[in-house]
């Protein structure tokens, strides 16, 4: 019968720069010791945990192989993640590649900035997850000297998580997509473990629904930068 209750990696488990990668290794859905995963694995676990589409599940595994190299050897371990192919900067848990000695560790800092966005009800909202964006661009133009901006894969890469997070970990079903709990952003983000009483979507989660929220996130920063440039009104 197959465990699916967390239990914390162990010192020789193998962990990725994915917060949700890291929930499915820590719960069972994929090797609890992170290691030599195949591309089936990953499909299946991102598809039966979260309710993702097996489209998205597909590209997200291999697009993942191909990216670190291990497309002809057929499998990873999350460790292998950490790879500038993947890892991109202007994380919103992890301090940037080369500004910290411990750039792989999650930045308490970090989160603190995150959820300091957060509404009086206690939710991110899309608006939350865009203002974050743009203060962590800001701090990696001014405080990394190798960091000089995103390319559009990347931006669609971190609009992609974002969009992510929202789809699979609303306070209910009408908040799909729209906010996120602080406390259960937390358990994800720092703690790497589903939330107590969190259900999966009732429908499949897909690939229009993702790429139609990464254009409206996106639009959204691009309005808090004109806001921002022209230094009248704000954003409701």
């Amino acid at each position: 019968m197959e465990n699916y209750d967390y239990q914390s990696p162990g010192p020789n488990d193998s962990r990725s720069p994915c917060p949700a990668l890291n929930t499915l290794a820590n719960h069972g859905y994929l090797p609890r010791d992170g290691k030599d995963i195949t591309a089936n694995q990953l499909i299946e676990a991102i598809h039966k945990c979260f309710n993702l589409s097996k489209v998205i599940a597909f590209i997200l595994s291999h697009a993942g192989l191909y990216l670190i190299g291990k497309t002809r050897e057929g499998k990873l371990s999350l460790e292998d993640l950490f790879n500038d192919a993947i890892e991109h900067p202007v994380s919103l848990t992890r301090p940037d590649k080369g500004l910290s000695e411990d750039y792989r560790k999650i930045s308490p800092e970090l989160l603190d900035s995150l959820f300091s966005e957060r509404n009086e009800n206690n939710q991110l909202t899309r608006i939350s997850f865009a203002r974050q964006y743009i203060k962590r661009r800001d701090q990696s133009l001014r405080d990394n000297p190798n960091f000089h901006g995103l390319s559009l894969l990347q931006k669609y890469q971190i609009f992609g998580e974002y969009s992510l997070t929202l789809l699979c970990f609303p306070g209910s079903e009408k908040g799909r997509g729209e906010e996120i709990d602080a406390d259960t952003l937390r358990s994800i983000y720092q703690f790497e473990r589903l939330p107590d009483n969190w259900e999966k979507s009732e429908l499949t989660i897909s690939m229009f629904q993702l790429h139609n929220l990464v254009g409206d996130i996106r639009g959204i920063v691009d309005n808090l930068d004109n806001l921002d440039k022209n230094k009248n009104g704000k954003i409701e």
